[in-house]
């Protein structure tokens, strides 16, 4: 496992919007937009992988919808109540052929009720803005910008297919 200095010196991460912060292994990741998961009443594909859920031969589409900031005690964030959401962090990766990266949320969200899932961040994963799926199981106010995960990586042997999937770069993350 790299500590976050040796993160940082093999350009693992993109910081160029980064309100995050180094920790001791990883890199605490900032908050830049959450958006809450949902199904609209309509089916069908995106691409070739079917998005959502899959009713009697019929998928039900995901939606996202965008949570709005507010301002609650002087603090401007999102008021989230329980649910499944899409967030998106100020900071990027670019993860060369031997190293994969981790997103695990920091202890204050999971003393709060709230989860962060993470898929495994691959070697030749890129994008400007990454993003996980958080899920709240009480109420919780979250600042904007606030440091609630962590990314950590370990080096791996080098592997000789790289992803090229379909979510590289994914603009849904650069909005």
């Amino acid at each position: 496992m790299l500590n976050v200095n040796q993160i940082i010196e093999k350009g693992l991460l993109k910081l160029e919007h980064s309100k995050g912060k180094k920790a001791q292994i990883g890199y605490d990741l900032s908050l830049k937009e959450v958006n809450k998961i949902g199904n609209s009443s309509g089916f069908g594909f995106v691409g070739e992988s079917r998005i959502g859920k899959v009713l009697k031969d019929k998928t039900e589409l995901t939606t996202y919808n965008k949570v709005e900031k507010l301002n609650l005690d002087a603090k401007h964030g999102w008021l989230l109540h329980p649910g499944v959401y899409d967030i998106t962090f100020w900071e990027g990766c670019t993860i060369p052929s031997n190293y994969v990266g981790l997103i695990r949320q920091r202890s204050s969200m999971l003393r709060n009720g709230t989860v962060l899932h993470s898929s495994v961040f691959d070697p030749g994963f890129e994008t400007e803005f990454m993003g996980t799926v958080m899920v709240v199981n009480e109420p919780i106010f979250v600042e904007e910008d606030a440091r609630v995960a962590q990314i950590y990586f370990h080096e791996c042997d080098p592997v000789e297919e790289l992803y090229d999937g379909q979510w590289q770069g994914d603009s849904q993350r650069n909005k």
